[in-house]
């Protein structure tokens, strides 16, 4: 609804009078002090106006308005206390008049024969003429704007908007809060704030985008992807502007508000307006906010209009909080959640118990405590980048403190200032230590994976900045010590020792012989203990195991309570049999991570089904389950000989065949109840950050039953792109024989994916090659080395090859293509 000068001129003077009224107003100083505000306020919409073309017409008239209302109220007593000022003031306020009659000229026009207006209006015309008329405005950018832009608007008019279905929505807080209540709109897209925050003051449209993509259900993305075809987007946040209904409140806020809260909406509303990168992205309005945030529309429509996401934990038959700790949403949460006490977030309240958190100014200092394992146990010795070669060059370093003492005892270094060590250098040096590390007699295996592994940066910046700095958010403080299943932390805080070792010996030799040691005795049946030949896929899928069972949030040691989130009765198993793959896959995910997160997880695992169908009845069972290794079958191809070269792409091909279940293979059919011919399927469902791939090289001969190695050259991409994205289930893919009636539509899938967390799973799914583990000769006797790409000095990325202590740099991508590749490391781009 848009107001007719009289009514503005109404407004303007009761808020005139109310602020005149105000006990502030007596004196001269904030009278001043209020003029000047109001001037600010005024220029700066008139600056927008002049800049895009339009500004919020009415809001303009209203402040100019109080301006010369307010301003002959108190010129009395401006005057008596200093003619100067006044006289500025007259001055200033005089200079506006101009300013205010363009203004005025984009307002309801009050004047016109109401019966022409509807006679224009039924012709398709406007009796409102945009600002510009018929002008470009930048450029061409924005272009035939009508005067009825509003920078915040009501309730009630967001309501007509969203009846309308013409407005995207974006809810402006932290997920939680979202998660917790938001207003219910199909056409709405969770942003959290620390997204843009983090992105660069120059960033573009798309930038944010990029963002947004794997962090975001897929149908909000797509929304967003579409802004630029909404008549208008709508921000919000908790409660920022004015409550009620009178959107010219909020001039008295502002005026008589003692700290006013800063206009959150700045820096997303520069990008999703005047950062575009390209112009078919160009949105038709700038972005206005609702007055009053989320509280003001509860205020105003109550529960019917607001919608919390439906609880993940009921579709998969389980409770919110597990093992007395609260259901993990996305790995910002794991961070945010330790096995130390903290300081409780802030929490606000909707009346009727409607609790929404908002996020404090600054995070609240975790409280020191001592760490849940003591670093002495291991012996670790943290990282000085002056000394990452070992010597200091006869140089002290000021921001450096050395304990002589304990200098001399064990050779640990002390840092003084931590924090002052800059966040860039930490990543590059991740990313280009090269150390050799000494067999210590058939532990060729341990450093292939070693090596493979720590060219991982989403691996060791978990793990480095912490314990190098003894930061607060040490990943000790995730350590779960009552998990049966883990190793108390021993296994993980040697693997970190290592790490850092490495990166003090950068350029030079190391062994490892702590970590081998540590590993020997807590691997099952002290299988690496031994010096005797290891397999290294077994070791990395030891490493990977041990590292997330010591860093599991979830773990739950009663076998009853795991066997009930586990488990599901029959009649849910028959649902989940006929739910589309992608819904059955998110949900079976989220009840795997009852029970399992942590950084292993969140980065290095993915999810497959593997689906038992009965020929004879027809009746199938599907499961999904977790992998961090994808083992590929290779396959074999007749009258090829010992010389047989497949791609990457035939392996995975082989991986997903239907196989045929038939004489000693048959299945026990449940409903048969017997051995049934039947089929075995296998589908990719969720891919991860860092992809671990292996080719099974080892194959029992049928003849002698004796395993043989394959010598078969897989040949895979080095410098291209790897798209896996075809080979991951997307929306509508089905899996059941139900007829068309009964099943889910694509529509109703992507309605119930929209209350799920997204987890990186929006394609497409594209990665690069970061390592490679190779064995060389036999199952008895062989050898492992790596090839792994690292940045050298100059930040340039090489390949490396590392034969434990040897290793030779910038190798060509030609050797890393060898056809005694096993074990392949990719990371997502």
């Amino acid at each position: 609804m848009h107001l007719l000068r009289p009514q503005l001129d109404e407004k303007a003077k009761l808020l005139a009078k109310k602020l005149f009224a105000a006990p502030s107003s007596s004196k001269v100083s904030v009278i001043v002090d209020h003029l000047i505000k109001l001037q600010e306020l005024f220029s700066k919409q008139y600056k927008l106006q002049q800049r895009i073309g339009y500004c919020d017409n009415e809001l303009v008239y209203v402040i100019y308005q109080v301006i010369t209302i307010y301003f002959d109220l108190t010129k009395l007593n401006i005057q008596a206390k200093s003619e100067a000022i006044y006289s500025e003031l007259v001055k200033t306020i005089r200079a506006r008049d101009y300013e205010f009659q363009e203004i005025a000229k984009g307002l309801v026009d009050d004047t016109a024969d109401p019966l022409q207006t509807r006679l224009n209006s039924l012709m398709g015309k406007s009796s409102s003429p945009s600002l510009n008329g018929n002008e470009n405005v930048n450029g061409g950018k924005h272009t035939n704007h009508k005067s009825f832009y509003k920078i915040l608007v009501l309730p009630a008019e967001l309501k007509e908007l969203m009846d309308k279905n013409s407005v995207l929505i974006i809810d402006y807080r932290p997920v939680k809060n979202y998660e917790n209540n938001h207003i219910k709109y199909q056409h709405l897209v969770n942003i959290d704030p620390e997204i843009v925050i983090n992105l660069p003051n120059d960033a573009h449209d798309t930038d944010l985008e990029d963002q947004l993509r794997p962090r975001i259900p897929y149908l909000q993305f797509q929304h967003f992807q579409e802004r630029h075809k909404y008549q208008q987007v709508v921000i919000y946040d908790y409660k920022y502007g004015a409550m009620g209904q009178d959107r010219f409140q909020g001039i008295y806020n502002e005026l008589e508000t003692e700290n006013p809260a800063k206009y959150p909406f700045d820096k997303l509303v520069n990008i999703l307006f005047f950062q575009n990168k390209y112009i078919s992205s160009s949105l038709k309005l700038m972005p206005s906010y609702l007055t009053g945030g989320v509280y003001n529309w509860y205020q105003q429509f109550g529960e019917e209009l607001l919608e919390r996401l439906r609880d993940v934990n009921a579709i998969s038959n389980g409770n919110e909080v597990v093992n007395g700790k609260k259901y993990t949403l996305s790995f910002s949460d794991y961070l945010s959640t330790s096995n130390k006490d903290s300081n409780p977030p802030r929490q606000e309240h909707y009346p009727n118990s409607h609790p929404v958190f908002e996020p404090s100014a600054t995070k609240p200092a975790l409280p020191k405590k001592e760490p849940l394992i003591a670093s002495s146990t291991i012996g670790m010795q943290p990282y000085t980048p002056s000394l990452r070669n070992g010597h200091n060059n006869g140089q002290s370093n000021g921001n450096m403190k050395i304990s002589t003492d304990s200098a001399k005892k064990s050779g640990t270094i002390q840092l003084a200032q931590a924090k002052a060590n800059n966040q860039s250098s930490k990543s590059a040096l991740l990313e280009e230590f090269s150390t050799g590390l000494v067999n210590l007699g058939n532990s060729c295996y341990l450093n292939s994976v070693v090596q493979c592994l720590t060219a991982a940066p989403d691996l060791t910046s978990f793990f480095v900045p912490s314990i190098t700095y003894n930061d607060t958010d040490s990943y000790k403080q995730h350590i779960n010590v009552n998990n049966k299943l883990g190793t108390q932390g021993k296994l993980t805080m040697g693997f970190v020792e290592l790490i850092l070792n490495m990166l003090k010996n950068d350029g030079k030799l190391f062994s490892p012989s702590k970590f081998k040691q540590i590993a020997g005795a807590l691997s099952p049946g002290r299988q690496f203990a031994t010096y005797d030949q290891q397999d290294c896929v077994e070791f990395l899928d030891f490493l990977l195991d041990g590292l997330h069972e010591d860093l599991n949030q979830f773990a739950v040691s009663d076998p009853k309570e795991k066997q009930r989130i586990m488990e599901l009765t029959p009649e849910q198993e028959h649902a989940r049999e006929v739910l589309p793959v992608r819904l059955a896959s998110t949900i079976e995910w989220e009840r795997y991570l009852k029970l399992n997160f942590s950084i292993i997880v969140d980065k290095f695992q993915g999810q497959y089904l593997s689906q038992l169908k009965c020929l004879e009845c027809k009746f199938t069972s599907t499961s999904y389950n977790a992998f961090s290794i994808l083992s590929l079958p290779i396959p074999e191809k007749l009258g090829r000989g010992s010389n047989q070269t497949v791609t990457l792409n035939d392996c995975l091909e082989e991986f997903i065949t239907t196989e045929l279940l038939d004489e000693d293979n048959k299945w026990h059919c449940p409903r048969c109840k017997k051995l049934t011919k039947s089929t075995k399927r296998i589908a990719i469902t969720r891919l991860p950050q860092i992809l671990i791939l292996y080719f099974k090289r080892f194959k029992l001969h049928e003849s002698n039953q004796l395993f043989r190695k394959l010598e078969t050259f897989v040949t895979y991409p080095v410098t291209e792109v790897l798209d896996l994205t075809k080979y991951w289930s997307d929306i509508g893919t089905t899996l059941s024989d139900a007829s068309l009636e009964n099943r889910m539509t694509p529509e109703e899938e992507q309605q119930r994916l929209k209350n799920l967390p997204v987890r990186n799973q929006v394609p497409p799914f594209k990665y690069k090659l970061f390592a490679v583990a190779n064995h060389f000769g036999n199952l008895t006797t062989g050898h492992y080395t790596a090839y792994v790409y690292k940045k050298d000095r100059k930040g340039v990325k090489n390949w490396c090859y590392f034969e434990d202590s040897r290793v030779t740099k910038n190798v060509s991508p030609s050797q890393v293509m060898n056809k005694n590749a096993y074990c392949l490391f990719f990371r997502r781009v």
